[in-house]
């Protein structure tokens, strides 16, 4: 683990929220920041593809593929993707920007030596945002890659899948609910004109916000030039879907997506919280969490029952957020803040013929954690681990400026990352105890399930209680048996007998589901339209 850098060190510091610019986006700086060599821009809308109207979805990520690759500035000699990478070679790679696409908020970052961000303000920045031609050829080439991309998606990359699955299932009507990269049919819909009208609706000061960091006087001020024209369009307005809280109706109910020659099977489970950044139990909750199922992480008490103890898979996790990046990410990047979150797990990979028997096992061991029962030992231990996450949080300068701009969309006074430790250290085991109780005890947890085609209608039978499923038996824990005038006997050690004990605990847990709200669908059938699961 590495020590925490000088910029970690900044972030246990105040935020520093500036006044916005006089026309332009709201401006956060770190604090303490001072002129740098480099110096790191974040720029973020707040909207994201669940604003994508109904029929148009994927509009929100084109757009702003759009702003980037749909040439900028004079019509006559526009600035196109080539240009702007010859443009920007010179100041090295993080120059070029890049844009990350979430469900609530785009984002746009880049690293600019300082004695150029005038000229780069001036040249690149300004026409950018304020000047985009979005020329037809980029739409279309970009439409392209995006509907190649989905059907890898659902076809190749079993795991984003399942997580971008789970998403529709939780936020089912909702505009949440599809990939951020849209449906075949909506992607095939956009037009330039809808291109036009997200931009302008969105792209406009009030709904932007500007993190920066190492910039000094003259350089702020280019940046307050290069923006002062933003949202200055005459273009007619694309109106989004508005956001609805996902609805828990308290009983459960699964999906098993069936994908062919799928190697493994992946296993889901979520409900809706009503707790996001900012709330009283927002820490109580992290820190539970922490102790329950810390992603790739192997003290957490999924992985280590279900890996550690019994050797079924890779890794056993749980969320109280949404955690962008998966499965490549080791630690929670920032800029994909999101108004309402669900508590999730995620079980992967899995050998077919368990996913009956581990899916029970999650529910079983959810229903436990959700009781509330941590004891101070175990709060104690979640906090120090906590503790040693945060030391991952902010390597980078980049890392401490994105998490600003997410502290402005959730109205964070203080910071996510600046009071983070503070944060952790002040949650006692009674809150966290509470917390479980208030938010997860009693609620019923929906599944989804993606795995080969060949076993997804046996695995959707075998979850409907009351037919007990058991995972591995005697044989597969090495227990040995000698023979007697009684007949054969297991000789099983305590700490084995009470592994067995737990397993029968799992198989005989009720997932509470009954055939009506079991469903298998096509991997091909999945983000075919706005419904996304059908």
């Amino acid at each position: 683990m590495r020590a925490p850098s000088f910029f970690a060190v900044l972030a246990l510091c105040a935020l520093s929220a500036d006044a916005s610019f006089a026309s332009g986006p709201r401006v956060v700086r770190l604090p303490g920041d001072s002129a740098a060599p480099l110096v790191t821009l974040v720029f973020q809308v707040r909207a994201g593809s669940a604003r994508d109207p109904k029929g148009l979805e994927g509009l929100a990520r084109l757009t702003a593929k759009m702003v980037l690759e749909g040439g900028f500035g004079d019509p006559d000699h526009p600035v196109t993707k080539e240009r702007l990478a010859d443009m920007t070679r010179a100041w090295g790679e993080r120059a070029t920007p890049k844009v990350f696409s979430a469900k609530e908020a785009t984002t746009f970052s880049m690293t600019v030596p300082r004695d150029a961000l005038v000229h780069y303000a001036t040249d690149i920045l300004m026409p950018m945002f304020t000047r985009p031609l979005f020329a037809e050829a980029e739409l279309d080439r970009l439409r392209g890659e995006a509907r190649e991309n989905l059907r890898a998606l659902r076809l190749e990359e079993i795991e984003s899948f399942g997580l971008d699955a789970l998403d529709a299932l939780v936020h089912s009507g909702d505009g949440r609910a599809h990939p951020t990269i849209g449906t075949m049919r909506g992607l095939g819909a956009v037009e330039t004109r809808d291109i036009l009208g997200y931009f302008a609706a969105y792209y406009v000061p009030e709904n932007t916000t500007l993190g920066v960091a190492g910039a000094g006087p003259e350089e702020l001020r280019a940046l307050e030039d290069a923006f002062s024209g933003l949202g200055r369009t005459d273009w007619p307005w694309v109106q989004g879907r508005a956001l609805s809280e996902p609805v828990d109706d308290g009983v459960s109910k699964a999906v098993v997506i069936a994908l062919p020659n799928a190697q493994s099977t992946g296993l889901h489970a979520a409900v809706p919280i009503s707790v996001r950044r900012g709330h009283p139990d927002y820490w109580p909750l992290y820190v539970a969490n922490v102790w329950f199922g810390t992603h790739r992480d192997s003290t957490g008490r999924l992985y280590g029952e279900i890996r550690e103890k019994r050797g079924y898979n890779y890794g056993d996790y749980s969320y109280i957020e949404h955690f962008p990046g998966r499965p490549s990410a080791l630690f929670p990047p920032p800029n994909a803040p999101r108004s309402s979150q669900y508590f999730s797990l995620w079980v992967r990979p899995v050998d077919h013929r368990y996913a009956p028997h581990l899916l029970r096992a999650i529910a079983s061991e959810f229903e436990r954690f959700a009781k509330g029962r941590l004891s101070d030992s175990e709060c104690g231990a979640a906090k120090k681990k906590a503790k040693v996450l945060y030391l991952n949080l902010a390597e980078t300068r980049g890392d401490l400026v994105g998490s600003a701009v997410d502290d402005a969309f959730y109205g964070l006074e203080k910071g996510w990352l600046p009071g983070y430790l503070e944060s952790v250290e002040g949650v006692a085991c009674d809150d966290v105890n509470d917390a479980l109780r208030r938010h997860l005890e009693g609620k019923a947890l929906d599944y989804l399930v993606v795995t080969d085609d060949g076993a997804a209608q046996a695995i959707a039978d075998a979850l409907i209680f009351p037919d007990a499923v058991y995972g591995k038996g005697p044989a597969d824990y090495r227990i040995e048996t000698e023979d007697s005038s009684e007949g054969s006997l297991w000789k099983i050690s305590p700490k084995t007998l009470e592994l067995l004990r737990r397993d029968a605990v799992w198989a005989h847990h009720d997932l509470g589901l009954t055939r009506g709200r079991v469903k298998v669908v096509e991997a091909e059938e999945v983000f075919e339209t706005s419904e996304a699961i059908p």
